[in-house]
């Protein structure tokens, strides 16, 4: 088995078992038996719109009227002048009245629950229109959606609101104590027209979000094509959770056909474009660029909740079938130049090239060209400097297969230390020339975690939340629960189908009881900013001893951060492993086929252009 296939064998097996049995493996719940078909995704109507539809003119979107909550234990109640009566066994719970036919007569719609059901549940839920039109008792226009969880520990609230001049909008939420089958419904969002021959317009289940996500759903049922007939816009807001969290909203639209809803191919395709260009025009300030990756963040949450293509979809049609988001490849790709932009913009060349080399993590990998210019904006910036890479005489320890601390660790006087199986040895970089430095110098451990610190066995790419997360166990062993950080999770990843996944390298900066700070693939997790570490505590580390300089080897070659960051040429840099950098940044050494290697720069950097 090789070192990765130990790092993300608990990712592979977490989806192999979601496959298999509907599990959750990242949390410690129990399965709870609600259970709906294997969904199948659903194609755009052929007589979706090709283009955005606008709301017809002259028809302004009216005031969302919210129902008024029925006085307790009532069965009659008059809701602005309209007459509501149910069954004695009934109770109404909200209604709202409205001219829904447009012939001058209000009628309303009426919320009613069983007086046998408790108060916050709602499994014999109601929606009734009573009017003079009506027929007596009343028109059921809905009941509880079928796929709503209920039974012991199920709790639910309702919402009824007018969202177009001839619709209401039903919104029922579930909330149980006990863990459900990843992302199955919880909630039923469902549009209907009163009056109507189809009571029904749209209906939409949703699950809940992500853990540390939230969400939020808004609908606009007015006529947007002119032709009578109230459609519906629905705006999905998504982002993490907390006070400074940057949302991201993207619009899915149906017009109301006469055979039923006909959904509006461009979206969410045309609003996902919106993210992105917002996105790319914040890259190039100062101030905003640092605003960028978060909102890339967003919009990349937001994809993976919205559309069957990310393997993680929350939002599904009547038949609980996913949504195929046409043409969103464009504005993925857009997301992708746009973080990468920011980043150089920052003069983060670790950051930059770390984000270029997730290329092809969401959805697909960049067209030729778009790759290719952004590789030459990256060199405009840092020009690849020429090195000599000179292989040492001196093998390190072997890999276990899980993160570790670098064998390597140069000395303040410039010497190279190189953990082997046999000892310790010193290496004089300048002629070659190899000590036995095992009496002098003390083996500094290569485990990431020791004393009370977690140990860091690998990474998961999860398909119940959207981050990746760190994979610890404590000193005895055990599994810890795992860690989110602020790198996005690989969409579809594992999620939808067998393939490759994603290795990135895994390196630690600091790992302490109470900090833990590394690298995966160069992205920094665990600190903010490198700014915000002191000199490194531990021997092995990608950065100088005295903390001013950080070494990444990246796909597109050696990247060396100090006061002037450069990017040095290498053959085949992708596989350079356990790198670490002299003080002053003139020296790098790495590890390569299981022997160390020194790598030197041979002149000055080229020219900024």
């Amino acid at each position: 088995m090789t070192s990765i296939d130990l790092v993300l064998r608990p990712a592979l097996l977490c989806a192999a078992a979601w496959l298999a049995c509907g599990c959750r493996c990242t949390e410690d719940r129990p399965y709870t038996p609600f259970h709906i078909d294997p969904p199948k995704p659903t194609a755009p109507s052929s007589a979706a719109a090709s283009a955005p539809v606008p709301t017809a003119s002259g028809s302004a979107a009216p005031e969302v009227h919210q129902a008024e909550v029925a006085p307790q234990d009532v069965s009659e109640w008059t809701v602005d002048g309209v007459a509501l009566g149910v069954a004695p066994e009934r109770l109404i719970e909200r209604a709202l009245a409205a001219d829904f036919d447009g012939d001058g007569q209000k009628e309303a719609v009426a919320w009613t629950r069983a007086r046998s059901d408790p108060p916050d549940v709602e499994s014999s839920g109601e929606l009734m229109l009573v009017g003079p039109k009506a027929p007596l008792p009343g028109r059921v226009l809905a009941k509880l959606p079928s796929y709503m969880p209920t039974g012991p520990g199920c709790h639910h609230t309702v919402s009824l609101s007018q969202t177009g001049p001839e619709t209401v909008t039903l919104d029922v939420r579930a909330r149980c104590e006990a863990a459900l089958v990843p992302r199955s419904p919880t909630r039923g969002v469902v549009v209907l027209s009163p009056s109507g021959d189809r009571a029904t317009v749209l209906e939409l289940r949703v699950a809940d979000p992500a853990p540390s996500e939230a969400l939020s759903i808004a609908v606009d049922s007015t006529d947007r094509d002119g032709d009578g007939r109230d459609d519906v816009r629905v705006s999905v807001t998504l982002g993490p959770e907390g006070p400074d969290a940057v949302d991201a909203t993207a619009d899915l639209v149906w017009l109301d056909r006469t055979a039923g809803p006909s959904r509006d191919s461009s979206e969410p395709a045309h609003s996902l474009a919106a993210l992105a260009s917002m996105a790319a025009v914040h890259t190039s300030g100062k101030s905003t660029s640092r605003q960028v990756p978060a909102r890339v963040a967003s919009a990349r949450r937001l994809y993976a909740t919205l559309c069957a293509e990310s393997g993680t979809p929350r939002i599904f049609d009547a038949d609980g079938a996913p949504l195929i988001c046409s043409g969103v490849a464009t504005a993925l790709a857009t997301l992708f130049s746009a973080e990468v932009h920011a980043l150089i913009a920052r003069r983060d060349a670790a950051g930059a090239t770390a984000a270029l080399a997730r290329d092809g993590w969401y959805q697909g990998a960049l067209p030729a060209k778009q790759r290719a210019s952004l590789e030459k904006d990256l060199g405009a910036v840092w020009p690849k400097r020429s090195a000599t890479e000179r292989p040492l005489d001196v093998a390190p320890r072997a890999k276990s297969g899980l993160p570790r601390f670098s064998p390597l660790s140069f000395d303040a006087d410039g010497t190279l230390l190189v953990q082997t199986q046999d000892g310790l040895r010193r290496v004089h970089p300048d002629d070659g020339r190899v000590e036995d430095a095992t009496d002098g110098v003390d083996a500094w451990p290569l485990a990431v975690g020791t004393g009370n610190a977690p140990r860091w066995t690998g990474i998961a790419f999860p398909c119940e939340r959207s981050e990746v997360l760190l994979l610890e166990s404590d000193p005895t062993g055990t599994p810890l629960p795992s860690k989110p950080t602020r790198l996005i999770a690989p969409r579809p990843g594992p999620c939808r189908h067998s393939g490759p996944l994603p290795t990135p390298s895994l390196t630690p900066l600091e790992w302490t009881d109470t900090r833990q700070v590394g690298l995966i693939g160069g992205a920094l997790f665990g600190a903010n900013e490198l700014s915000e570490l002191g000199p490194p505590a531990q021997k092995g580390t990608p950065r100088s001893a005295d903390g001013k300089a950080l070494v990444a080897p990246t796909p597109f070659g050696v990247v060396v951060a100090a006061a002037k960051t450069e990017i040095w040429s290498a053959q085949e840099p992708a596989a350079l492993s356990d790198c670490v950098v002299a003080n002053g940044a003139q020296r790098v050494a790495c590890v390569r086929a299981e022997h160390a290697v020194v790598i030197t720069p041979d002149g000055p950097a080229g020219r900024k252009k």
